[in-house]
């Protein structure tokens, strides 16, 4: 029968590797056998046996050195052995397959790849402790301590040896090494750890993902000096943040308890109070951060920035969770290290804030170059400032450099469009600070608001352009007068036109036009159509007799300038203005009209609007008062400025009922 120990009680028989002859238990899995087999083959000594069996009550992963396990492997190649044990490794396979409901989560050691630089050094802070110089154990006593630091001496430095001892001996020096050693693990875990560092980084880490949170940093810590700088950013931050997680985990409590235990077998005066342990432990979190420094330190600077944000990224769940102690001591640091480059840039952002300020009046082909260098300065200032924000973020801060980098920025847009209308150039900084600064909450809400503003005033402008060119192309028209020789009527925005000569529509003051029909002895002989319009120096007259250009132009005359002359109008009436038509002058509230008188002087008459009626007759407009026949004012449409327009109006005004003219500019 084959020697081999069960993994259920940690008895050393194991009958045939089916089943325990203590505890009638079989192997549950192929390597639970491999490792049972390896164990017994390779353990010599009854003690051993009994520390992997405390190892096997305790559910540890079991711990030994490099190449045992695959020389268990290679025995089970052996076709009479896998022939004995067909029935459980077919078993074991099948149960391997099994489909799992809910996967387990991978360990950091199973995400992550590991890479042993060229120049490790050959021994770790793990080896360089008192207990791994004397090869010594926690529950070694003070004459086997001696005899080793004698004994080490003859082949080591002996002045290293000789502080070794010392440490280990004085109850108070020897709280520190017990605390940076591996307390509470058995003693030849404790020697497979520093043996499994040297030879096999990938099983040491996978391992360790057992241990209590104090030995688990101490390993971790200790490996971290030997991770290549080519490593993934992201395996990197795994482990920081692994090193971290432990580090806050750390009970005094019960680490003092351990390290008594201990003691009290090696025969040292215990630990009197647990705050000594405390005090050792904070010490020792310091000695992390400053393993994390230094590991970090060894990479080229832009994995260096990369690790970091994927540190606090990972931590903090990108700054929405508290982070570990440790993190927020390290991004302090970090920060430290990095001030000199943030002001620098910071300074260089002002500068070019300046020099965009100045050349914005040159417009935009001036400021755009200067934008382009300010968005690759701001997007360098942020990835290097990125941990910092997003750590500030989780302790429900604002990087305070960061904010005012933003804002004055966000000045700049703001400045940009007020001051010289360019949208396009505001809108892209705004989207430049809310990709680059979404980690501040304060300046993200603001620039929030800025969007929501510039995208407004973005949409309000496409509707005016969009206005703007319909309104060109109903008012835009021309036609050809005449049968022989043919002159141009035209209007566009440029103005009106009329046989070369040009009038700007905003200086048009008064417009007008109608129709006469001609007639022989009673036999209609055509239509005469006449337009005209006037400046503050001359006036325009256009005869034709085309019904189909005369009905286009006035109604593009009409969109062009009769609906601005309205509006100029009424404003002004609504300001107090008066206008004469004729020998009678409008106001806000209606007319004073002229009553003509046959043996006496004529008469002014004031009419309110609901006093007054009009009607057009013989080509002309006529305003009187409803109850006097001879207060009446005519206007010829074809000779009266501005006859049409003051028609509009006062129509428009008896549709609503109001008693003042300007308020149909409210309707």
């Amino acid at each position: 029968m084959t020697k081999a120990i069960c993994f259920n009680c940690g008895a050393e028989k194991f009958g045939a590797f089916t089943q325990c002859s203590a505890c009638k238990a079989a192997p549950s899995n192929q390597e639970q056998l491999e490792t049972s087999m390896a164990l017994c083959e390779h353990m010599h000594s009854s003690q051993q046996l009994v520390v992997f069996a405390e190892d096997i009550r305790r559910h540890r992963r079991l711990v030994f050195g490099p190449g045992v396990l695959d020389q268990a492997r290679e025995a089970l190649k052996d076709p009479q052995l896998v022939s004995m044990l067909g029935l459980v490794v077919k078993n074991v396979s099948q149960e391997s397959q099994r489909p799992s409901s809910s996967p387990p989560r991978p360990s950091p050691a199973e995400a992550t790849s590991f890479k042993v630089r060229r120049d490790a050094p050959e021994n770790t802070d793990l080896h360089k402790t008192a207990f791994a110089i004397l090869d010594v154990t926690t529950r070694d006593n003070r004459r086997r301590i001696v005899e080793q630091a004698e004994e080490r001496s003859l082949s080591m430095d002996h002045e290293l040896c000789t502080k070794a001892r010392s440490d280990l001996t004085n109850p108070r020096n020897r709280l520190s090494v017990e605390i940076s050693w591996l307390p509470g693990i058995s003693p030849k875990r404790a020697s497979a750890y520093c043996t499994l560092i040297k030879h096999d980084l990938d099983k040491f880490m996978s391992v360790a993902e057992d241990e209590s949170p104090l030995v688990k940093s101490n390993l971790i810590a200790a490996a971290l000096d030997l991770f290549d700088a080519d490593m993934d950013a992201d395996d990197w931050a795994t482990w920081i943040c692994q090193l971290a997680s432990e580090s806050d985990q750390i009970d005094a409590e019960d680490v003092f308890r351990l390290i008594n235990e201990d003691r009290a077998v090696a025969g040292f005066p215990l630990v009197s109070a647990p705050e000594l342990v405390e005090e050792e432990v904070s010490n020792r979190r310091r000695y992390f951060k400053d393993s994390i420094k230094n590991a970090i330190d060894r990479l080229p600077t832009k994995r260096m920035i990369d690790v970091m944000t994927d540190v606090v990224d990972t931590a903090t769940v990108s700054g929405e969770d508290a982070a570990p102690l440790l993190i927020d001591e390290l991004i302090d640091s970090y920060e430290l290290g990095v001030r000199s480059f943030l002001d620098r840039e910071a300074e260089n952002v002002e500068k070019l804030i300046g020099s965009i300020r100045n050349c914005a009046s040159g417009g935009v082909r001036a400021v755009a170059p200067l934008i382009d260098k300010l968005d690759s300065v701001i997007r360098n200032w942020d990835r290097v400032a990125q941990p910092i924000q997003v750590s500030m973020k989780s302790r429900g801060l604002e990087h305070d450099q960061s904010r005012r980098m933003a804002l004055d920025v966000r000045s700049l847009g703001i400045d940009l469009f007020n001051e010289h209308q360019m949208l396009d150039q505001a809108e892209r900084i705004t989207h430049l600070l809310k990709d680059v600064f979404a980690e501040l909450p304060e300046v993200a809400n603001r620039l929030e608001e800025d969007s929501v503003a510039i995208s407004n005033i973005h949409r309000d402008r496409q509707r005016e352009q969009k206005r703007a060119d319909d309104w060109v192309r109903e008012i835009t028209f021309e036609a050809q007068i005449g049968l022989v020789f043919k002159d141009t009527l035209k209007i566009s925005p440029n103005g009106v036109e009329w046989k070369g000569s040009r009038v700007a529509l905003d200086d048009v003051t008064g417009v007008g036009w109608g129709a006469t029909r001609n007639s022989v002895n009673g036999v209609p002989t055509g239509t005469d159509y006449f337009i005209y319009w006037c400046d503050q120096h001359n006036v325009t007259r256009v005869q034709l007799n085309r019904e189909n250009v005369y009905s286009t132009f006035i109604d593009k005359l009409w969109k062009a300038v009769g609906v601005r002359l309205l509006t100029d109008m009424v404003s002004g009436l609504r300001e107090g203005e008066r206008y004469r038509f004729g020998d009678a002058v409008l106001d806000d509230s209606g007319f004073e009209l002229t009553k003509s008188h046959l043996f006496s002087a004529d008469e002014k008459i004031k009419a309110t609007w609901a006093e007054l009626q009009i009607w057009s007759a013989n080509g002309s407009l006529c305003i009187g008062k409803t109850n006097d026949k001879k207060a009446v004012l005519t206007l010829p449409y074809q000779g009266a400025n501005n006859a049409h327009v003051l028609e509009a109006a006062i129509r428009t005004l008896f549709k609503t009922g109001n008693p003042k003219l300007s308020s149909i500019l409210e309707d």
